[in-house]
């Protein structure tokens, strides 16, 4: 069975094949699965995929925590759980995980689907994720490719997600070649992120790719350049969770307004952690932590 084209699957290019097949594959031993991508390249579309062709009655449920998974384990309509960048995750989560893989075998417990920007090896590598954890994830995983991979898809994906925007809105034959040729360092959201904000125009139904340009190109106006601007332009994206999976919005936010501004203290304290939380106003373990959490390599620690 294949994903109906709202998961955002449509398109005949060798990645997003494989990714199908990937996907169809894992379907046959339905319990555990980690799905590695960039964020915004369509991981979380990919769980909704599996838990939606999967047999499992139930609900699907996001875990952001140890508190949560308890809560979740302890609700018998839950048959899947779905923890989000599972590097960043508390030690007390991947914790609480590995006893649950490890106690109890996939018929007795809830399905539990994974996403992560890296592998489960670089995980451990980098200490975001125990070597025991990241040993049982290992086996379960399913690469999703990034836009970039995925050019010669463009042009039905943009069909698709056109036509989920109830405005008449139609494409000039230019835009797809044009959004082929940019670098979407946001994957696909980044890209229905320009064409939400073109719905937005009321400047004809026909978008042009000279207009896709002058959107994209907003970010260097002063309204755009401030951080509510900013803000206020990236968030809708983030809102939409790639298919309605809410519970990790908060988290995911935070994170990226954090990664940015802890590398840039960083840079502007020479790497020197307890200037930079001192710069910040919090404390070290915490920064500590958050840099860890967040994969960002510290640098040196000493005045």
């Amino acid at each position: 069975m294949r994903a109906p084209a709202s998961l955002g699957f449509d398109g005949q290019s060798d990645a997003v094949r494989q990714l199908r097949d990937g996907l169809d594959s894992s379907l046959s031993e339905f319990g555990l699965h980690v799905l590695v991508g960039e964020q915004g390249s369509g991981r979380t579309r990919a769980a909704r995929y599996l838990w939606t062709h999967s047999s499992r009655p139930g609900r699907f449920v996001p875990v952001i925590d140890r508190l949560s998974l308890e809560e979740a384990l302890q609700d018998e309509g839950v048959s899947c759980l779905f923890i989000n960048e599972i590097g960043m995750s508390e030690p007390a989560l991947q914790s609480a995980l590995h006893n649950l893989i490890e106690c109890k075998p996939a018929a007795e417990r809830p399905a539990l689907i994974c996403t992560s920007s890296w592998t489960p090896a670089r995980l451990v590598q980098d200490r975001r994720l125990s070597t025991l954890l990241g040993a049982m994830l290992a086996p379960h995983c399913v690469s999703v490719p990034p836009a970039r991979e995925r050019r010669e898809d463009l042009s039905a994906l943009c069909a698709v997600w056109v036509g989920q925007v109830d405005t008449g809105l139609a494409l000039h034959d230019d835009t797809v070649p044009w959004l082929a040729r940019q670098d979407w360092p946001g994957n696909f959201r980044q890209i229905r992120q320009l064409l939400h904000h073109a719905s937005e125009d009321r400047r004809g139904n026909i978008v042009t790719a000279a207009r896709l340009a002058e959107l994209h190109r907003i970010d260097a106006t002063p309204d755009a350049a401030s951080f509510q601007g900013l803000m206020a332009r990236y968030l809708p994206s983030m809102l939409d969770l790639e298919t309605d999976i809410q519970g990790s919005l908060h988290a995911r936010v935070m994170a990226e307004v954090e990664r940015p501004l802890f590398r840039l203290v960083l840079k502007a304290t020479d790497g020197n952690q307890i200037r930079a939380a001192a710069l910040l106003g919090i404390n070290r373990n915490t920064l500590r932590k958050r840099l860890q959490s967040l994969g960002i390599e510290a640098g040196r620690s000493r005045s």
